[in-house]
């Protein structure tokens, strides 16, 4: 290398001056010695100088960050292959920051469209980065549900919204330490769709059966009550065998009737109208020891609705209500509207915590006996309207909300 060069006649140069001083003592030479030396040493000095600049330069630009600027040749062979070698790594620098910077924003945009909530902690656990599919289907109910996931743990969970969710608590790891992430998935289309069919499989299947069945039986039963209408003990037992026959044939019209619910017809109508207009049915479905009140908002407007569908439902609901509360005395209805916004608030005996997740399902309900359609119609009305709604109990004051958001 060259500086060895400069250096090595620095040196000679010098311990052949010392030697001319002493042995020869001649001015001229001990002059021509020195700077012989002197320019080694400083030509030697700059060969040292120049790699180091350029490496000084290039820590510079790498603590900067600057993955795009590039050292400049100096002419100087160890200078350069120096240079060379750190600008080549800066460019496989520059690649790998690129490809990992396409590669984060190819993962963002898909995170950003997913339809699947993504949420991602920290190593404490918080949530610390969601995507828009996560913000949306968040609710304070929800995120109490999340945080009960043991990890690795994925559970499908009804909330009293009638939305359901399957949810995953899972785990990475990041400089060597787990970080959690929870992806929520909204399935309660698909789970109803689901559920609907195997509903409509099972009605069909027993209204065809029953239908078969008992056309015959009541046909003989009607022969047998004209054969024995003069003995009262036999016509009485025959006759109530035929009671039994129809309440059986009706029980199985009334799944029926929500199978073949029909799509609504939607008309623009003024709500807070039809609401009084509903009035005194409602009314005349509670009993005396029940009060049901009705307020509006200052703000009534015309909404896209078929009042058939939606009174049917809000008549159950009441119903509902009015069942719920039962003998109980001092009860209490009282239905507020406020724009867009319907509740409808009893204080009656309320949801349990272990019901609360059932709600809305195919055969289930809180009455004994009871065929479980009063939710299941009213669920199946909303969602026709793409209404969002929820059916609670203040754990605080025991009062019982339905709400609807039309």
């Amino acid at each position: 290398m060259i500086y060895r060069i400069y250096l090595s006649i620095s040196g000679l140069s010098v311990i052949a001056l010392v030697i001319a001083a002493i042995w020869w003592q001649s001015p001229a030479l001990l002059v021509s010695l020195g700077v012989i030396a002197l320019v080694s040493l400083i030509l030697g000095v700059h060969a040292i100088a120049t790699p180091l600049n350029a490496v000084q330069n290039g820590i510079y630009l790498l603590r900067s960050q600057d993955f795009g600027s590039r050292l400049r040749a100096t002419g100087q062979t160890d200078a350069d292959k120096v240079i060379d070698l750190f600008n080549r790594l800066m460019d496989t620098m520059k690649e790998e920051r690129l490809r990992l910077m396409e590669q984060n924003l190819f993962l963002t945009k898909l995170t950003e469209v997913s339809p699947m909530g993504i949420a991602v902690c920290d190593f404490d656990d918080n949530v610390v980065e969601t995507n828009p599919a996560y913000r949306r289907m968040i609710t304070p109910e929800l995120d109490t549900q999340l945080a009960s996931l043991a990890p690795d743990d994925c559970r499908v969970i009804r909330l009293a919204t009638s939305q359901i969710y399957r949810c995953s608590r899972l785990w990475f790891m990041d400089s060597g330490f787990r970080r959690t992430f929870y992806l929520v998935e909204l399935m309660t289309d698909d789970i109803i769709e689901s559920e609907r069919n195997i509903f409509n499989i099972i009605v069909r299947t027993i209204g065809h059966e029953v239908g078969n069945t008992l056309g015959p039986v009541t046909s003989t039963l009607d022969s047998l009550a004209e054969i024995h209408e003069d003995d009262r003990v036999v016509a009485d037992a025959i006759h109530g065998a035929i009671k039994r026959c129809d309440n059986l044939l009706e029980f199985v019209r009334g799944y029926a009737g929500v199978v073949k619910l029909p799509a609504p017809h939607r008309e623009s109508v003024n709500f807070a109208e039809e609401l009084r207009r509903m009035l005194p049915s409602l009314q005349a479905l509670a009993g005396n020891n029940i009060s049901l009140e009705l307020n509006i908002g200052e703000k009534e407007r015309q909404l896209s609705l078929d009042m058939m569908l939606i009174e049917r439902a809000i008549i159950n609901i009441v119903k509902n209500a009015v069942e719920s509360i039962g003998d109980s005395p001092n009860g209490s209805i009282v239905i507020n509207l406020d724009g867009t916004t319907l509740c409808i608030t009893d204080n009656g005996r309320g949801i349990s915590e272990e019901n609360s997740d059932k709600l809305f399902t195919p055969f289930f309900s809180t009455k004994h006996p009871d065929r479980g359609l009063g939710l299941m119609l009213i669920a199946d009305i909303l969602r026709k309207h793409n209404a969002r709604f929820s059916l609670t109990t203040d754990p605080t004051t025991h009062l019982t909300t339905f709400l609807i958001n039309l």
